[in-house]
């Protein structure tokens, strides 16, 4: 049985639409709606101005796309228009088609490539020294040593050198983000804990650094591979929030990410939408029964009616109420116990 969507009038629909756009100029875009809305229960973007935010992930599974989906975002934006854009290919490994895949303006985006963690230290530092706002992407924590080890010194010690350090200066860094309204967006790769029986068996590296200065961290795996003609064009991405101090909700969405084209945000709203069972499929199950919203159609026909039509807007409306009628019903329906 179809869910109902009782989301009003088109006239509301743009009235709460230009009322959460007030209330929410803290908050950068990340490039896909599903993902904003999951972080901060909000269509017009997830990341919180002046915080850490970690991004931690399987090889493949789509970090260095978000990255520069955060970017694209930004500079499509005239409202960011006076941020410095950074991004620290500590991996040395980039080989996006940025233009291709982004668009113009991409050009404003920084490449550098720290190798030690004393150079993003001091990047970061120039930039705060600055007073001019920015957004920073280091790709990848896992890329940076230290000094000492560069120059293999061995110093007996209790602690491992590196998480002491970043400890350190994240501690410092971070108690600066808010003051500039800027963001730290941290890229780091998923390891395999031998011999673990219980709990999670996966980790990152950084000790407990990253997690405890983070406002927000989410997780990426790969689910699935997209094929066309028996080739990998792209993959199915599942993101599992563990960590959101902006909202306290820990949420799960899956969006497909395209290596020619990026995170696609139309089909993984058109999936959202039939997963929720706001929209059925048809008895063939090819058919997408949108009613009134858009017609019945299938996947394919209506991602590219969408675009066609430029109704990407009109669809993360739909989206983001329907979001909302979910999280309406699954709160904890008490009388407050303080008031």
């Amino acid at each position: 049985m179809r869910r109902s969507i009782d989301i009003g009038g088109k006239a509301d629909i743009a009235l709460n639409y230009a009322n959460s756009i007030d209330r929410r100029k803290d908050l950068f875009p990340t490039g896909s709606t599903l993902l904003n809305l999951a972080l901060s229960g909000t269509r017009e973007g997830g990341y919180k101005k002046g915080s850490l935010i970690n991004i931690v992930g399987d090889s493949s599974a789509g970090k260095t796309f978000l990255a520069w989906h955060l970017f694209a975002e930004i500079i499509h934006d005239d409202r960011f228009k006076n941020y410095k854009l950074v991004y620290d290919d500590a991996e040395g490994k980039l080989q996006l088609n940025i233009r291709g895949l982004f668009g113009k303006g991409m050009e404003r985006v920084e490449k550098i490539s720290s190798n030690l963690i004393e150079e993003f230290d001091q990047e970061v530092g120039n930039l705060l020294k600055d007073k001019v706002p920015f957004v920073y992407c280091l790709d990848s924590f896992d890329a940076v040593t230290t000094a000492e080890e560069r120059d293999k010194k061995v110093v007996e010690r209790d602690y491992p050198l590196k998480p002491r350090l970043f400890s350190e200066m994240l501690r410092k860094i971070c108690g600066n983000l808010e003051k500039q309204s800027s963001l730290l967006v941290i890229i780091s790769q998923t390891r395999e804990r031998i011999g673990v029986q219980f709990g999670e068996k996966k980790t990152r590296s950084g000790g407990l650094a990253l997690r405890f200065h983070a406002l927000q961290e989410f997780w990426l795996a790969v689910k699935n591979h997209i094929k066309r003609k028996g080739k990998d064009v792209g993959v199915e991405v599942v993101c599992k929030v563990k960590k959101n101090h902006l909202t306290g909700k820990l949420r799960q969405i899956d969006f497909p990410i395209y290596f020619d084209y990026g995170v696609d945000n139309i089909g993984s709203m058109i999936d959202w939408m039939v997963l929720e069972g706001f929209w059925e499929k048809g008895e063939g199950k090819q058919t997408i029964m949108t009613g009134g919203d858009f017609g019945d159609i299938t996947k394919d026909k209506l991602v590219r009616l969408i675009d066609k039509e430029e109704r990407e807007q009109e669809l993360i409306k739909i989206v983001a109420e329907c979001w909302q009628k979910v999280e309406n019903e699954i709160r904890t329906d008490r009388r407050p116990r303080y008031s």
